[in-house]
């Protein structure tokens, strides 16, 4: 399981391709905070209000000890800029400031200012899963050195007291409204949902996922117990529908489009249209699945860039 582990070392490269950006604002300019597409961006990259990138590269040869390093794309920029040296992943954004799980120190949460100063240690557990909403950061951990598994969140404009709200080994954290949507690892990956305050937490179905996404009121879903085909259910889990015949790894939505690797047919990269259904191959690699990235107006799938 564990997708977005697995694949850590597949990131992006060559961002300066094909990119189209609005003009650059003050770096003052408040971040974008939108936590649930920047989760369903699986922690790569994320992108301000004012078009400025923020992206995991690698820097090095991986097979030599290369690193996935924090870099910033402004506007208009002819090539990218490092702002932090630390090992990173689960990359996001909230108010002014990037946070991201630190590799370069146990996993732990840290914070930095778009020009890489100020970094912040905010928390003593190992991040696996960061996604941030309306000013509140929300992370699992997953007690690598011994420390108790749990879904935390944690006050961005006070971030001193982590606030744990379940016991749960998460994986796959989405926020949608006031709903936090999971995988539940202790319980055979099956769909959870629990409130940002804590209140709520409750099974949806059955249905084993592998990889999931949420947009508006429906979970779309590899359904591990159908060969990982896509499926869609209705966010209180009642309504369940079958969507393609396909076995899907990565999912990513965005607008009336579902993105999606084919594991059937060499983890090809497709879309679908909520609507009526229609699919769409947009490239066949022949890969193995990797991560699907939406930023700005592009989709972004194994260091290509397709205009959406």
């Amino acid at each position: 399981m564990l997708l977005t582990v697995l694949y850590k070392h597949l990131v992006i490269t060559a961002l300066t391709l094909w990119l189209t950006l609005s003009p650059l604002h003050s770096e003052a300019t408040q971040l974008a905070a939108n936590g649930a597409a920047n989760s369903a961006n699986n922690g790569l990259a994320a992108a301000a209000d004012d078009g400025t990138l923020y992206y995991l590269d690698l820097t090095g040869d991986i097979y030599a000890g290369g690193q996935e390093n924090i870099y910033r794309l402004r506007p208009g920029a002819a090539s990218p800029e490092l702002i932090c040296a630390d090992e990173a992943w689960n990359l996001t954004i909230s108010g002014k400031y990037l946070y991201y799980s630190n590799w370069s120190d146990q996993h732990y949460l840290y914070r930095i200012k778009p020009d890489g100063s100020e970094k912040t240690k905010l928390s003593s557990q190992p991040v696996s899963a960061l996604t941030a909403a309306n000013r509140l950061l929300i992370y699992a951990t997953r007690g690598n050195n011994g420390e108790a598994v749990g879904i935390y969140t944690l006050s961005a404009d006070n971030p001193t007291t982590p606030q744990k709200l379940a016991d749960d080994l998460a994986e796959n954290l989405i926020v949608n409204a006031d709903w936090i949507y999971y995988l539940n690892a202790a319980d055979q990956y099956r769909i959870y949902k629990i409130k940002t305050d804590g209140t709520g937490r409750c099974k949806l179905a059955d249905e084993q996922a592998v990889f999931m996404a949420v947009a508006q009121d429906t979970i779309y879903y590899s359904n591990a117990a159908d060969n990982q085909k896509l499926y869609a259910m209705s966010l209180d889990g009642r309504q369940i529908t079958k969507l393609t015949d396909n076995s899907v790894g990565f999912i990513n939505i965005i607008d009336n489009w579902i993105y999606y690797t084919d594991s059937s047919a060499h983890h090809a990269l497709y879309r679908m249209n909520t609507t009526n259904l229609s699919q769409q191959q947009l490239c066949d690699l022949g890969i193995g699945p990797q991560p699907i990235l939406l930023v700005n107006n592009l989709v972004y799938y194994n260091r290509l860039f397709f205009k959406r």
